[in-house]
């Protein structure tokens, strides 16, 4: 281990030029900084042959740790650096640490917590040592290598970068990050025949992070020795700790052998993600496959570890076992006689980067006959595996569309396979904000979403959906619109005028004089028919005071009308006698409507004469297309104000709402009427059952 004398400087009080952020407060303190060297690695191309780097060469960084502000970074210097009290991080670096180079190694001192207190001057000596890591070739008996290579050398890559220590540079060491780990191979060419021959380094130390630690030195040790059919090149060991590398390769190659694709165009397969494709690569070899390079270089993410290349003389077995497992392949043997790689089911995993296109590619270098593939320059050796996005779409029907839930329809998938899709899919919403995943008030997820039924309102109609596949790629949007909930016109029966007529006749509409557009109606006009002759009757539906809240509530009776010329027992009209003809009072609302009420509620009072019963009819339907959605005739029995509950159970649910209609009905029977009674105006009324109805409202929980 070689020191840097360490430097010291006498007291000064100037400021430095450098980056200074630091306020002064109190008293002036400060730092003296001096370099002190701790090299651990000295062979040849280490920082003791490369020599001592000068102390200005430095960089030098001063941080105050209670506010992260930088006191000082710039070149070092033994000047007195000025400083307020507090605890600091001083830094002293020399070289870029780049990730990867020829002799550059990289020096870092650091020490934290450093303490300066008022008026005080601290003395900081700084150790510094080699920071990043590095590795060397040596070559036993290298007479020999100089007889088989024309030029060879040690090829060490770090991510996409390599440098190359050749036979005629041999001194020379690569320096990588620390931490990093490199891959090597040696290269070199063929003096017989000037072919280009490479072997990747496999070993359990070299794959070990451990390894390439901080001023660790990885010193490789290559050696070639004869063989039956020529040479074989061995990596002695590895002196990080010593381990010798049984693996091997033949750098004699004969006639070479020919790679084939099926279910490729050229050299290319184009599917997309989750479809199934056949695809196999064949190795057409005249002798037993000897051995096989196959190099990965996968755009999908989920695959990117494998990005590599493998060899399988020097593959292990539990390598092997991870290839074939999480790839989905089944790698050939050496000594197989018709080998060959499918890659059907690496095909039906490959994914894209969130719908974004992946370009997969494979090489392959396969050895028979003493000879490798890649001798014909001309032949291919890539195969491209384009993974696209799968294209699928949702949409919804204006039928699953309800006051307060929608069902997005199952998905239909124009490119990939839909069942694999479908097993990996969620349903979203966009709320303005954010995509929400659709689920039920009880929180299944699904294709439903639904919003609370106890909220009074749901402001936004329309949302914009779609499908998430894994959660990375969406299909097309489709737009949901939930009906708007509505409630029928003077619902709280609160809204009357009546008509006057001739001879004390009174006509009476459940709404306002000046009302216009969709109305209740009744069958008023049928009870007051004047025919000419004298006035026959009443209104079946007028106003009353007996109501269940509010004003007014519907009276609605079983009325006696006709000519009055002809006296039936002691059915007594106004003006004279009437006939035995009885009217069921009606008021009913048939209007268009476009939204589907879950429910009907509202509030009753009943007074049947004899055995009647009311009765309440409802019908929605798409007049459209001559569909009925929901039909009823449900009876009413005798009750003094009562809360009336009708469920509406769609029968039929893949169509839309276009028309309601509620009829209330003072009797199923046209039964005689009571004796007559007396108006406020003198005349006589004669009717039978009454039913008053109150407070209607649509309930919408769907």
């Amino acid at each position: 281990m070689k020191y840097i004398k360490a430097l010291y400087a006498g007291f000064i009080g100037l400021l430095l030029t450098a980056c200074q952020a630091e306020q002064w407060e109190g008293t002036e303190g400060g730092f003296l900084i001096s370099l002190g060297e701790d090299v651990t690695v000295t062979t040849k191309s280490t920082p003791a042959e490369l020599g001592k780097p000068v102390k200005e060469q430095f960089s030098l960084k001063i941080v105050k740790e209670s506010t992260g502000s930088t006191l000082y970074d710039g070149t070092f210097t033994s000047d007195q650096i000025p400083a307020s009290a507090g605890l600091y991080t001083v830094t002293a670096t020399y070289g870029n640490n780049p990730l990867l180079g020829l002799d550059t190694p990289y020096y870092k001192g650091e020490e934290a917590g450093v303490e300066v207190t008022e008026g005080e001057t601290r003395t900081v000596n700084l150790s510094c040592k080699v920071a990043n890591a590095l590795t060397s070739v040596t070559y036993e008996e290298p007479e020999k290598f100089d007889a088989l290579f024309s030029s060879y050398g040690l090829k060490v890559s770090v991510d996409n970068q390599f440098v190359t220590i050749n036979n005629n540079n041999a001194q020379k060491s690569a320096y990588y990050r620390a931490g990093t780990i490199p891959t090597f191979q040696f290269v070199g060419t063929l003096k017989d025949n000037g072919q280009a021959v490479s072997m990747t380094l496999e070993d359990d130390k070299l794959k070990n992070a451990d390894t390439f630690g901080a001023g660790k030195h990885c010193k490789l040790t290559l050696k070639v020795k004869p063989a039956t059919s020529g040479v074989i090149l061995t990596v002695a060991k590895v002196e990080v700790e010593n381990v010798t590398i049984s693996e091997t390769i033949p750098v004699e190659w004969l006639p070479k052998p020919k790679i084939e694709a099926e279910g490729f165009e050229g050299n290319s397969l184009s599917f997309a993600e989750t479809e199934s494709k056949a695809a196999t690569v064949k190795l057409n070899t005249a002798t037993a496959l000897q051995d096989l390079k196959i190099k990965f270089n996968f755009a999908d993410p989920q695959f990117a570890a494998f990005n590599q290349e493998y060899q399988l003389s020097t593959l292990s077995e539990d390598t092997r076992k991870d290839l074939e497992e999480k790839l989905g392949i089944t790698l050939p043997a050496i000594g197989d006689s018709s080998p060959s790689i499918q890659l059907d089911n690496l095909i039906a995993r490959l994914q894209t980067n969130a719908g974004e296109a992946t370009a997969n590619t494979i090489e392959l270098d396969a050895q028979a006959n003493g000879r490798w593939s890649h001798e014909d320059a001309e032949a291919n050796r890539s195969y491209t595996l384009n993974c696209n996005k799968p294209e699928f779409s949702v949409s919804v029907d204006a039928s699953n569309c309800w006051s307060r839930e929608f069902t997005i329809n199952d998905i239909t998938v124009t490119t990939g396979n839909a069942e694999t899709i479908k097993n990996n899919l969620i349903y979203q919403y966009y709320n303005g904000t954010d995509w929400i995943e659709c689920s039920t008030r009880d929180n299944q997820k699904g294709r439903v979403q639904q919003f609370d039924a106890a909220a009074e309102d749901i402001s936004q109609k329309s949302y914009r959906v779609r499908a998430l596949y894994r959660g990375a790629i969406a299909s097309t949007e489709a737009e949901a619109t939930l009906e708007t909930p509505e409630q029928l016109p003077n619902s709280g029966m609160e809204e009357w005028y009546e008509e006057d007529q001739s001879n004390n006749k009174n006509l009476w509409f459940p709404y306002t004089q000046e009302a216009t557009g969709l109305l209740w109606n009744t069958n008023n006009i049928e009870t007051t028919n004047y025919r000419s002759e004298s006035y026959c009757s009443t209104s079946s539906v007028k106003q009353t005071t007996n109501k269940h809240s509010g004003t007014y509530a519907a009276w609605i009776r079983t009325v006696g009308h006709g000519i009055a010329n002809t006296s039936v027992g002691s059915l007594w009209g106004i003006n004279g006698s009437i006939t035995g003809d009885h009217t069921i009072g009606e008021l009913y609302y048939s209007n268009p409507i476009i939204v589907r009420p879950t429910k009907l509620l509202f509030y009753y009072s009943y007074t049947p004469n004899g055995d009647d019963a009311g009765v309440i009819e409802l019908k929605i339907e798409n007049q459209e297309q001559g569909i009925t959605l929901f039909e009823t005739s449900q009876a009413i029995y005798s009750s003094n104000y009562a809360l009336y509950e009708l469920p509406i159970n769609y029968t039929v649910e893949n169509a839309v709402a276009t028309h309601l209609t509620i009829t209330f009905k003072s009797g199923s029977k046209h039964t005689d009427v009571i004796p007559a009674k007396v108006r406020g105006n003198g005349a006589n009324e004669h009717y039978g059952s009454e039913l008053y109805i109150d407070d209607i409202s649509l309930i919408y929980d769907k």
